[in-house]
């Protein structure tokens, strides 16, 4: 009986055996009457189609209705099942003769509903789940990690993801948090802008104004950045079929204008993380230009290591007994043990159920001064554990607030309070000063978002 690893990272959902990685497909999907396209090849159409490709059903995994729903996929839950079996297909053709068994390393934001509906999907596929792991947890624990805390920051398509653990006989994990700062899809769109007017600027053609010219320069886009990371500085040349157009560029325009991006993704790890530990980052993020040593000089007294791409299939299988469950029931496992503890730092270990797996965190509890819910004219919208987002895709976690495409904030719930997360250059006014990065609302405080949402923080009391 044969044993995978599928990684739920939308960038690059990946499928690995012992032997190693067998195959990746990214989040995209492409859905035109009873045409589907999944992967690669959706991605390949998805600027020349944008009002049917689909890029969220896996950071955004429910039940809802596709806007646009096709025979053949009605729902995200649709799209998720179909790019799975699009992914197992390669494993079929990579010799595997059924039978199989499946772990899945999930990403830390997902919640026990989201849980629940991939293991739902999991018992049509062609193959038998038998473990959930936290994928932060997983990466770091290939290499584990000295003792005190450490953070890892995965890159996806909406967001990073970024999982703070302790480290000393066991790797555990403590908080996840996210950020849309340096969601890799936003941060392509900045390169590609730049880019596009770089050949604006010296040749007077607009790669950007049709969509088969604009489709081959987000293709063409890996394959200069490895060029520019090699060399500093390279010619960009685009084919158009009828023309072909050069351009100069410096890597140090395009890290320029990420900067302001990586800066907020610093904070949010310098929050996180705390003086002295550590932050390990995905390869993904770490190809991105110049972040890596932006990082480093940002986070001063905290060490950044990238994370090899084979981590999270090396830990699952060293740890396999700790992550491969028996029976109907799995456990979302999110502590794993750490590779290099002192003899000191050892833990007693606990029972099995109790040390190996964590169920998805409860409701919180409310206090006196942490507010319930968020007012809107006459309408009370309670707080919760899952984070609410406004602005962005429509989503089950997503307040319909505003038609802004992408995210404005994230207000989630705390254990000291309800917190507010402003994105970057997103307009939100506190008690009439501007949010420029994390607050926490007090009841009776009035938040502005854009010119025309006014939401207050307030207490709702139990009547009973």
């Amino acid at each position: 009986m044969a044993l995978y690893v599928i990684e739920l990272c939308d960038a690059g959902v990946r499928l690995g055996g012992q032997d190693g990685h067998i195959a990746e497909s990214p989040g995209y999907a492409l859905v035109q009457g009873d045409r589907v396209l999944l992967g690669v090849q959706a991605r390949n159409e998805s600027r020349l189609h944008p009002r049917h490709a689909h890029t969220h059903f896996w950071s955004r995994l429910s039940t809802e209705a596709l806007p646009q729903p096709g025979p053949r996929a009605r729902t995200v839950a649709d799209l998720a099942y179909a790019h799975l079996l699009d992914l197992w297909s390669q494993a079929i053709a990579a010799g595997d003769e059924g039978d199989s068994e499946v772990v899945f390393a999930v990403p830390g934001q997902y919640d026990r509903n989201q849980l629940a509906l991939l293991l739902g999907i999991a018992r049509e596929c062609p193959f038998r789940a038998v473990g959930l792991v936290d994928l932060g947890v997983a990466a770091v624990a290939a290499d584990g990690s000295p003792a005190g805390n450490v953070v890892y920051a995965s890159g996806h398509l909406h967001r990073t993801v970024i999982t703070r653990m302790t480290a000393a006989g066991e790797l555990i994990r403590e908080r996840v948090d996210d950020t849309a700062a340096t969601a890799l899809l936003g941060l392509q769109d900045t390169m590609v802008g730049l880019i596009a007017d770089a050949f604006i600027r010296e040749t007077r053609f607009d790669p950007l104004h049709e969509a088969g010219t604009e489709q081959r320069l987000y293709d063409s886009l890996p394959g200069w950045l490895e060029k520019l990371e090699r060399a500093g500085e390279a010619i960009l040349e685009l084919d158009t079929g009828r023309s072909s157009y050069r351009v100069s560029l410096h890597q140090d325009r395009l890290v320029e204008r990420l900067h302001p991006r990586y800066e907020q993704l610093a904070e949010r790890l310098r929050a996180l993380a705390g003086m002295g530990s550590e932050v390990r980052l995905d390869a993904r993020l770490a190809a991105l230009p110049g972040l890596v040593p932006t990082l480093q000089q940002l986070l001063d007294g905290q060490t950044v290591r990238v994370v090899a791409n084979d981590a999270v299939r090396l830990a699952v299988f060293a740890h396999l007994h700790h992550v491969r469950r028996d029976g109907e029931r799995l456990a979302f496992v999110t502590r794993l043990p750490n590779r290099t503890p002192t003899p000191t730092e050892a833990v007693t270990p606990e029972p099995a159920a109790a040390s190996q797996a964590r169920e998805p965190a409860a409701e919180p509890k409310v206090t006196p001064n942490r507010p319930t819910h968020l007012l809107l004219g006459h309408e009370a919208w309670p707080l919760a554990a899952t984070p609410m987002r406004i602005g962005g895709p429509p989503g089950t976690d997503v307040l319909p607030l505003t038609d802004a495409a992408e995210p404005v904030c994230t207000i989630r719930v705390q254990q000291d309070g309800v917190r507010l997360d402003p994105e970057l250059d997103a307009v939100v006014v506190r008690d009439g000063v501007p949010v420029q990065q994390a607050v926490h609302l007090a009841p009776g405080e009035e938040v502005l978002i854009g010119e025309g949402i006014r939401l207050m923080a307030i207490v709702v009391r139990d009547s009973a």
